[in-house]
C-alpha cells in the first residue's frame, strides 16, 4: 500500500510541475483515501495540496488544506509556515 501511495504521489507531482494545478489536485486527492491513517504522510499530501489552492488563488480552500495537514501532524513546521505565507 505504501508503495503504491508513493507511485501516486510522484504521479501527482509530475502534473504539479506541469502547471496542472486542479489535475494535481485530484491526484492528491487519490492519495489521501489510500490510508487515511497515515498521518504524516497525509500531512505532506494536504500541503500540497494546499499550494495548489494557493497557486489557484483559491486561498481558503488551501487554508482548510493546511488546518487539516496540521490536525494530522501538529509539529509540522512547514504547513505552519505555508499558512502564514497565505495569511499575509
Amino acid at each position: 500500500m505504501l508503495k503504491k501511495a508513493q507511485t501516486m504521489k510522484e504521479e501527482a507531482a509530475v502534473v504539479f510541475k506541469d502547471g496542472k494545478y486542479e489535475e494535481a489536485i485530484v491526484k492528491f486527492e487519490e492519495c489521501l483515501k489510500l490510508d487515511e491513517l497515515n498521518a504524516n504522510f497525509n500531512s505532506t499530501i494536504l500541503l500540497n495540496i494546499a499550494i495548489c489552492y494557493s497557486k489557484l488563488n483559491k486561498n481558503d480552500l488551501a487554508l482548510k488544506a493546511l488546518n487539516k495537514a496540521i490536525l494530522y501532524n501538529p509539529k509540522y513546521a512547514k504547513a505552519y509556515v505555508k499558512r502564514g505565507e497565505i495569511h499575509l
